[in-house]
């Protein structure tokens, strides 16, 4: 029987923690990896007054003696077929079992807790509190008015529009992500839209900048980087998007503010993304409690999988 000290609750394509992980393997570490699509092939055994067992491919793990848990994905997709009516009762009680069974955990350290990664993940929110805490956020407008967004975007010398969401899309086949785009009034005018829709579209003042500032933060640790792209696009996550990384250094209130951010949120991890205008001013865009870290560590030597290990050591 092994008893994981650690638990990385997360998918099969999570490159960030198979890089931990592998740390974990360098120390002899007893860890338990529970990636969201396998749950179908798990075999649970919970006893909420005591016993939490699962059998993974014949062996048997013992979680009462997790310390740690590193969160980035409730199940969301599952293999069991089940006809079109029972799905949404089953999908139900399958969610509310794994998030019951997280919760068990109370007494472990999270990376981050279970529900802080809900409400962080919520982009109108953080908008919201940014705002309140001092940091400048570019004008925006959530709407399902045609009459309101249009006016909005009428009043704007340029416009982007991007998800409510993280816009990750997962279908049976094919995982895809919905990136930051430029939109004209024109542009929104030719949508096929009632004049009032029932999804609300979020759009922003496209914010002129110098360039892009990534900050990973790690408790009261910071690591900033500065991106410049070639081209026009919008959104630099594109991955067909070149790009150039460099570290800097933010200024002491700036870094603050965010530290201050995540701990409103609950979380001990956070990507956030700002841009750095012509001007010098620094614009808050949004702040992500599950995003990548490993390429920025790859490219520049920042330390970013040290920090995260001795927060679950």
């Amino acid at each position: 029987m092994v008893k994981p000290r650690t638990l990385f609750l997360t998918n099969r394509d999570d490159i960030s923690v198979e890089y931990l992980i592998e740390r974990y393997r360098q120390h002899h570490l007893n860890y338990l990896r529970i990636n969201s699509e396998d749950i179908g092939l798990i075999e649970f055994e919970v006893d909420p007054a005591g016993i939490t067992r699962c059998i993974i491919e014949n062996t048997v793990f013992d979680l009462s003696q997790v310390t740690s848990v590193l969160f980035k994905r409730v199940p969301s997709k599952f293999n069991t077929p089940v006809t079109d009516e029972d799905r949404p009762y089953l999908n139900n009680e399958r969610k509310h079992f794994f998030e019951g069974l997280y919760l068990t955990f109370s007494d472990a350290k999270w990376i981050n807790p279970m529900f802080a990664t809900h409400v962080a993940e919520r982009k109108l929110y953080q908008l919201h509190t940014a705002s309140r805490m001092g940091l400048k956020i570019p004008r925006s407008l959530i709407t399902n008015s045609r009459q309101k967004a249009l006016g909005f975007l009428n009043g704007n010398r340029s416009s982007i529009i991007k998800p409510v969401s993280n816009g990750l899309q997962v279908l049976t086949d094919i995982t895809y992500s919905i990136y930051t785009t430029s939109i004209s009034p024109a542009e929104f005018g030719d949508l096929d839209l009632a004049e009032t829709f029932d999804t609300p579209v979020f759009l922003q003042n496209k914010i002129s900048n110098s360039a892009d500032i990534r900050v990973t933060t790690v408790s009261q640790h910071v690591f900033a980087v500065k991106i410049t792209k070639e081209g026009n696009d919008v959104d630099w996550r594109k991955p067909d998007i070149k790009k150039h990384y460099e570290i800097t250094q933010l200024p002491p209130s700036l870094e603050n503010k965010l530290l201050e951010l995540n701990a409103f949120f609950g979380m001990v991890y956070s990507a956030i993304d700002l841009i750095l205008t012509p001007d010098g001013e620094y614009i808050f865009l949004e702040i992500n409690p599950v995003g990548e870290w490993v390429w920025l560590e790859n490219e520049l030597g920042m330390d970013i999988s040290g920090k995260l290990l001795a927060e679950l050591l």
